[in-house]
């Protein structure tokens, strides 16, 4: 097995437990439909409503979070450039020392 798919086959098994603990669950309900058009509860049923659009505030909030992450993204990313110098002369300082001598009492 390489490492490329070495995480592939543990999502698969994470999802197979997942859908074998809630038919077990639902096996165990027996007044609650096993899972009906109109559910409410589930976080897929919830996820696939925001996606068919039947959730505008939920769509909101997340393109809302989504812009705030992606602009602390790129201000972090512009902190880790270098300032772009405007003025073509070189510079005239001598560089830093690469060695400095400490005095230790």
């Amino acid at each position: 097995m390489t490492p490329g798919t070495d995480w592939i086959d543990q999502a698969q098994r994470l999802v197979e437990a997942v859908r074998d603990n809630l038919a077990s669950h639902e096996a165990s309900v027996p007044d609650r439909p096993a899972h009906s058009a109109d559910c409410r509860w589930c976080p897929i049923c919830q996820a696939a409503a925001v996606v068919r659009g039947e959730r505008p505030e939920v769509s909101a909030a997340l393109a809302d979070l989504l812009t705030a992450a992606a602009t602390a993204l790129r201000t972090v990313a512009a902190a880790g450039q270098p300032a772009e110098s405007t003025a073509e002369t070189p510079q005239e300082s001598e560089p830093p020392a690469p060695v400095q001598q400490i005095e230790i009492a």
